[in-house]
């Protein structure tokens, strides 16, 4: 009797002393892997942390892209001739590269109107275009009592068996000289008709010529006061 109970005795004995140590090594490897986790959760925020610092950065970056590109865009719109400002613009370099002053475009820039009453200048009148093999004796025409002359220049046409003839090539571009007396000459060159005006004291003088009759071009004016 005593040895059973001896036997059941230390059988729970061992039990209680299995049953404790399994716990306390459960308890390290739960605390192990609490700690683990702690770390992971550790490095996970202050990956996350990270992460969020670089979005801002990149958002911040972003805006200010934006912004350069606005600028650039106001700018380009600022700076940059309309496709109906770029025929004027063309006209402006046309006349600096024939030598006209920069004060002198100013001027005419600023006194141009376009709610002025202009008068015809009188009948229309024609001359002969110049070309390079023909010279005509009424190559020019005068407007507002002498003080402008107008003539012009051309390339000979040519014949079907591709031989020059005396009159100018209407397909051809033309260029224009108007002179006036105590100022510069002003040239316009292209297909005809073309346009084209001078300013002289108070007064602006505008001239279309047209194709006239074989080698002739026609000529109008209008005088148009200034202010």
């Amino acid at each position: 009797m005593f040895g059973a109970s001896f036997r059941w005795g230390l059988a729970l004995a061992v039990g209680v002393g299995v049953g404790l140590y399994a716990h306390d090594i459960g308890s390290d490897i739960a605390q192990q892997q609490v700690t683990e986790l702690r770390m992971q959760l550790n490095e996970e925020t202050e990956s996350g942390e990270k992460l969020r610092s670089e979005v801002i950065g990149l958002e911040a970056a972003l805006r200010s892209e934006r912004d350069k590109v606005a600028n650039w865009r106001a700018r380009y719109k600022a700076d940059v001739p309309s496709e109906d400002e770029m025929p004027i613009m063309e006209a402006i370099r046309a006349r600096l590269n024939e030598g006209v002053s920069t004060e002198r475009l100013q001027t005419v820039v600023s006194i141009v109107r376009d709610d002025v009453t202009c008068e015809p200048l009188g009948v229309t009148k024609r001359f002969f275009v110049n070309n390079e093999i023909s010279r005509g004796a009424n190559d020019s025409v005068s407007f507002a009592n002498g003080k402008i002359t107008i003539t012009g220049d051309g390339v000979a046409a040519r014949n079907a068996n591709n031989k020059s003839e005396a009159w100018f090539d209407t397909k051809s571009p033309v260029t224009l000289i108007i002179s006036h007396l105590g100022g510069e000459n002003s040239k316009v060159s292209g297909l005809l008709p073309l346009h084209q005006s001078v300013a002289i004291g108070d007064v602006e003088y505008r001239f279309t010529a047209v194709v006239g009759a074989r080698s002739f071009v026609n000529v109008t004016g209008e005088r148009c006061p200034i202010s």
